[in-house]
């Protein structure tokens, strides 16, 4: 029963337990409405039933295992339940119910935000091989001893992306050193998340970075500034040599 443990101190936990909220929420006002619409016993109610609880349940193994798909079926929920929550209100009145999919609504957005952090979903291009036009900062990366190159391909809201083709264990710490604008710097960080490469390509990890105090948040600020404003260069020299 794993699935029904929550540590609210961790930020995946909480997206759990809100699309959990979210999932029961959904199937509850579905079957509210088939009650209020008379049509609970009809052969369509339960083809439809099903096919809402196999999404959901895609849905919520999707998050499970950190798919990109999820963001596709975020979509596909959250068009559903705003004709849903629209037809309830304005069409049948049951306002009680329409009101129960607009709260799915806001606890589905709230989740997306909170796992939209590089700690999960990083900004990769997966599309790009051209070294020459992505976003990274090429680093060098210690820990547990070792030392090795990797690139950062994603950075904010204080936790990056860090890809390397060394296996690093997750909760391990990270020192990651790199040069910008003739400054160095040394961010400390935290694995909290790991993708497992494709042949030929490198491990992602999802980074909270640590010790957080005024100088460190200034080195993230000018980082951040500077790998926002290379992103935007190597993209407009990217288009330029297509031309």
């Amino acid at each position: 029963m794993n699935w029904i443990k929550f540590n609210l101190q961790n930020s995946f936990d909480k997206v759990r337990l809100l699309i959990v909220l979210q999932i029961i929420l959904v199937v509850f006002s579905f079957i509210l409405e088939g009650i209020f619409t008379q049509s609970i016993l009809n052969i369509t109610f339960f083809i439809q039933f099903a096919i809402l609880v196999v999404t959901l349940n895609f849905y919520y193994q999707a998050l499970l295992n950190l798919y990109y798909s999820f963001w596709n079926l975020s979509a596909i929920l959250v068009i559903f339940e705003l004709i849903s929550a629209f037809r309830n209100i304005l069409v049948l009145g049951n306002l009680a119910v329409g009101f129960f999919y607009l709260v799915s609504i806001g606890l589905l957005l709230i989740s997306c935000y909170i796992i939209s952090s590089p700690l999960y979903y990083p900004l990769v291009n997966w599309w790009e091989y051209d070294f020459r036009f992505r976003a990274d900062i090429r680093v060098w990366v210690e820990s547990e001893g070792k030392r090795y190159r990797g690139r950062l391909s994603d950075l904010r809201r204080g936790a990056g992306c860090l890809e390397v083709f060394e296996n690093v264990p997750q909760g391990s710490m990270v020192w990651i050193n790199l040069e910008i604008l003739g400054q160095n710097f040394t961010l400390q960080g935290q694995v909290r998340s790991k993708r497992e490469p494709i042949i030929g390509r490198t491990f992602i990890y999802g980074i909270k970075f640590t010790d957080i105090d005024l100088e460190h948040r200034q080195r993230m600020r000018l980082l951040i500034n500077y790998w926002n404003e290379s992103k935007k260069i190597k993209i407009r020299n990217k288009f330029a040599s297509n031309k």
